[in-house]
């Protein structure tokens, strides 16, 4: 056997440190004279490879695992990330859909409003040309009452007899302003 304890709490040994054993045998072993080699206890080396071997696959399941469990984690950190963004995207879109329904709106209640100022300006215009032809046919018969009111009168300051006489009756073929079953 050699100084190095082997045979110690091997059971404890991780595959890190059985190789820094390894390491360490062969770093302290005596040089073989004349050459290049040196003298190690194959019983020690045996032993220590044989631990490794048996570790190597708990510690490799073991690393596989974390790969494994990282690699999960990643990918379903992924898949939240993916679904955020989705969920932004469609907010964003609805937003931007609300805005084009407010702004399609307003552009519809300014064409409303326009045609509304439009057909106000029309009836208004309709209403003065209408009131206007009224006024003058109201005109034109109050002339004609005019005439004959002046008629009627120059007739009294004419003569004196003429106020004796009785008025003479409208014919019913003479057109009368007022009357009011004249169409």
């Amino acid at each position: 056997m050699s100084d190095i304890e082997v045979y110690g709490d091997d059971a404890e040994l991780g595959l890190g440190e059985i190789l820094d054993r390894i390491e360490e045998i062969v770093g302290s072993a005596k040089a073989m004279p004349l050459s290049a080699s040196v003298l190690v206890s194959r019983e020690d080396l045996l032993h220590l490879v044989r631990l490794a071997k048996d570790r190597f696959p708990l510690e490799m399941r073991e690393a596989q695992w974390i790969v494994r469990e990282r690699t999960e984690y990643l990918d379903r950190v992924s898949l939240e990330a993916e679904e955020i963004i989705q969920e932004a995207r469609g907010r964003a879109e609805r937003m931007v859909s609300k805005q084009e329904i407010v702004r399609q709106a307003q552009a519809g209640a300014n064409r409303i409003l326009v045609m509304a100022r439009e057909d106000a300006a029309r009836l208004r215009f309709d209403a003065e040309d209408y009131a206007d032809q009224k006024l003058a046919e109201l005109e034109i018969a109050l002339a004609k009452v005019m005439k004959e009111v002046q008629g009627g009168r120059s007739k009294l300051a004419g003569s004196g007899a003429a106020a004796a006489q009785p008025v003479a009756a409208v014919e019913e073929d003479d057109e009368f302003p007022f009357d009011q079953d004249a169409d």
